[in-house]
């Protein structure tokens, strides 16, 4: 069972944005409309949460992933090609031009890479304190953050610029390893939690503990009502082939 703390206190005005499925978050339509600059930590090859929070209010996006650029797309190409997928591969072709489109012309895509005197290939990191630096001071931010475990590494920062982020969606992997962590964070961090919800790519670990967990945070969130049933109704499931994961939550 899950600590009460990671359960929401109610039932808060919250919409979808992104894909179906896996790609998918709700967040507090509030945050969207108080925000000036959307960045993200981990895409791949799925920006519809990017597309569809800037078409909700055109704002700047930035996004950082270091998994990703041409070679990346044409990978994907050439096994659509060998694996004769005609279709995968037109659609592929033609995300990865809507990806430049988006990014490139609309937004900003960076990763720094970088070539060691080995001849190896590494990434360089960059810290929210460098990103942020970047930016007027007066600037209001919506983060989201995907990246696959590396998450726990930038809590602390995420607690530090608290007072300048209005909205966050966040994924949290192996969280019964990383329990203590979790709740470390949510009694610093300044926004309140408004939904959580189980990712069912993933099953359970140590004493049935969910082990990835999606949490919406708001800085100012619209209350609606005390009664809250989870999964929220416009909760989809990541895989939907598989069942929803169960959230029980211990009464203290």
């Amino acid at each position: 069972m899950l600590p009460k703390l990671l359960k929401p206190d109610g039932l808060y005005n919250l919409i979808r944005i992104g894909k179906n499925n896996d790609g998918g978050y709700l967040v507090c339509k509030k945050s969207i409309i108080e925000t000036d600059i959307l960045i993200s930590f981990g895409i791949s090859d799925d920006f519809s949460f990017e597309k569809e929070f800037k078409r909700k209010k055109m704002v700047e996006v930035h996004a950082y992933d270091p998994t990703v650029n041409t070679n990346f797309f044409l990978k994907k190409f050439f096994f659509s090609l060998i694996k004769l997928k005609f279709f995968k591969l037109y659609r592929q072709i033609l995300n990865f031009i809507m990806f430049k489109i988006f990014f490139i012309k609309k937004g900003n895509f960076f990763f720094k890479k970088n070539i060691g005197i080995d001849g190896n290939i590494f990434f360089e990191s960059l810290t929210i304190s460098e990103i942020l630096k970047t930016f007027p001071n007066d600037k209001t931010f919506f983060f989201k953050i995907d990246i696959e475990g590396s998450e726990y590494r930038v809590l602390d920062e995420l607690i530090f610029f608290s007072k300048c982020i209005e909205g966050m969606v966040i994924e949290f992997h192996e969280v019964d390893i990383n329990l203590t962590k979790i709740i470390n964070f949510l009694n610093k961090f300044d926004l309140k939690l408004v939904h959580i919800h189980g990712n069912n790519w993933k099953d359970y670990g140590i004493k049935k503990i969910p082990s990835s967990l999606e949490l919406t945070f708001s800085k100012n969130p619209e209350f609606i009502k005390k009664d809250l049933s989870l999964p929220h109704y416009l909760d989809q499931k990541n895989n939907p082939d598989r069942d929803e994961i169960k959230l029980d939550f211990l009464d203290t």
